[in-house]
């Protein structure tokens, strides 16, 4: 128990920097765990000077039609270090609620551009998501503005409307204003979307940890933990894994539920829940920091020593157990908690989820659906984990009649180039043990570049993870340091070579 316990509080201490969405490996155990742990969550995340905000802009619900009114978007600005001419960093938090990260206005690498370059940094609320609510629930009627075309919009006019009430002179409209736009994950996305698809206002872009190419069968995502993590846990997690095959692929009941037994799921009805439900441990790769490594310290540990196939089998059934004790304590049964198959669901019925916004995304678009390898590859989760048990969900979520037959992610590749985005002025950044770098630009996989000519930078950080250029602790790598310092010096030049080019804007103040 105490492992778990402390793999929960490192989820909660650590949501505000990680990749905390339900993107990840076993994420309706995590959604459990969030329901549980919201409030001490609340009282983790760093507290922010009230001077910053939170401040509020008049957003049109729908960008297409005006006479749909508008809703509160929340927004946080800090104004501290602005000179005239100084540019602004604009971050959308993306898929969580943006108290969670309005500390990165004096945390946070946007923070030290905004400091070193004279500007000011903004976070905002992505729409649909913490308070920027543009109705009061998570129905399929009220989410139908939530989508990638209305969410840049909003981007775009604040770019061009907003009226910081900390600053005590208006800014310069853009592009006399210099807009960069970072994000990490799907934020990033929004950041490379930004400058590709607004060019006139948004003068670079930094997308950190960005997969700009959607995958409808993600199974790619497991295989940077099979490369990357140590060794000894690799192989015990791809025996369990194969042992587990075996026997819920086999038509003998017995063994089935003997085996369930060992991983506490004894009245888990669904093979295909029970699979997900073990995929989530490899969920905390990506949520692993500079300083702290739940996946290695808190999971692989359990395997040491442990070189039976019995042993690893037990191991692994024991973390389990432990974890879904705690997390399904107050559930009628472990069915009830973690059934996924049953439409009259708590899941399903709660139109009050805010988990549901994320979701509507990638059931109508994006999908990234995390699955098992191809069957002459080895797997690092059970291959009862297919496409079809996330999508299964969608039409149970919002209605058969609400979603498309399969997310448009083709459309979205097509609209927005996915990997062969060509941009200026962007800088793409990746951490090379990071999952989702293998839907990036910056993916072994992706088109090469020696050829391209574009103003732009690509860099892998070696042995990082999910957006870890955010990071400007001490604890930081040097790597990563001295990638701070390359962003100042290649933004100071992007903003002279543009001045001097444009005899009407201010000349950047060294």
């Amino acid at each position: 128990m105490r492992v778990i316990l402390s793999v929960v509080l490192f989820l909660i201490a650590n949501a505000w920097l990680c990749h905390a969405n339900l993107n990840r490996p076993g994420w309706y155990l995590k959604w459990r765990l969030d329901q549980q742990k919201h409030e001490l969550a609340m009282q983790t995340f760093e507290q922010v000077d009230a001077k910053y905000g939170p401040f509020y802009f008049d957003q049109p619900i729908d960008h297409t039609d005006p006479s749909a009114g508008t809703f509160k978007h929340r927004y946080w600005a800090n104004t501290d270090w602005y000179q005239p001419g100084g540019p602004v960093i604009l971050y959308n938090a993306g898929e969580l609620p943006a108290d969670w990260r309005a500390g990165y206005v004096t945390n946070s690498s946007m923070a030290m551009l905004a400091e070193e370059l004279n500007g000011i940094v903004i976070v905002m609320e992505h729409r649909c998501y913490g308070e920027s609510m543009v109705a009061e629930d998570y129905s399929a009627e009220n989410l139908r503005t939530l989508n990638t075309d209305q969410a840049l919009e909003d981007m775009a006019t604040i770019i061009r409307e907003i009226k910081l009430p900390n600053l005590d002179v208006d800014l310069p409209p853009a592009p006399e204003t210099k807009w960069i736009v970072y994000g990490g994950s799907y934020s990033g996305n929004l950041a490379a979307w930004m400058r590709y698809r607004y060019p006139d206002i948004v003068f670079a872009a930094v997308p950190s940890s960005a997969p700009v190419e959607m995958r409808y069968n993600f199974h790619q995502y497991f295989e940077t933990i099979r490369r990357y993590a140590p060794t000894h846990c690799v192989s015990s997690i791809q025996q369990v894994v194969r042992y587990v095959d075996h026997i819920i692929f086999s038509p003998f009941s017995e063994p089935k539920q003997r085996m369930k037994e060992t991983f506490g799921l004894q009245d888990l009805a669904h093979d295909d829940d029970f699979a997900e439900t073990l995929s989530f441990p490899l969920g905390l790769w990506q949520e692993m920091t500079p300083t702290e490594n739940p996946f290695v310290d808190e999971f692989c540990t359990i395997f040491e020593g442990k070189n039976s196939l019995h042993e690893r089998v037990e191991a692994y059934g024991n973390y389990i157990a432990n974890l879904v004790n705690t997390t399904c304590k107050d559930a009628p049964s472990i069915n009830a908690c973690l059934d996924t198959h049953d439409p009259r669901s708590e899941m399903y019925m709660d139109t009050k989820a805010p988990f549901r916004a994320w979701f509507w995304q990638i059931c109508t678009e994006y999908a990234y659906w995390q699955t098992a390898k191809p069957i002459w590859h080895p797997s690092m989760v059970s291959r009862k984990l297919t496409t079809d048990w996330y999508q299964r969900q969608c039409p149970f979520l919002f209605g058969e009649h609400n979603v498309p037959f399969r997310p448009e992610w083709r459309r979205i590749n097509k609209e927005y180039e996915g990997w062969h985005l060509r941009l200026s002025r962007t800088i793409w950044l990746d951490g090379e043990w990071d999952p989702w770098r293998t839907l990036s630009v910056n993916s072994d996989d992706a088109p090469d570049r020696t050829h391209w000519h574009d103003n732009a930078h690509f860099q892998v950080l070696s042995e990082s993870v999910h957006h870890w250029d955010f990071f400007t602790t001490n604890s930081t790598s040097d790597e990563i340091k001295e990638l701070h310092q390359f962003m100042v010096t290649k933004f100071k030049e992007w903003l002279n070579e543009s001045n001097e080019s444009s005899p009407m804007i201010m000349k950047y103040q060294q």
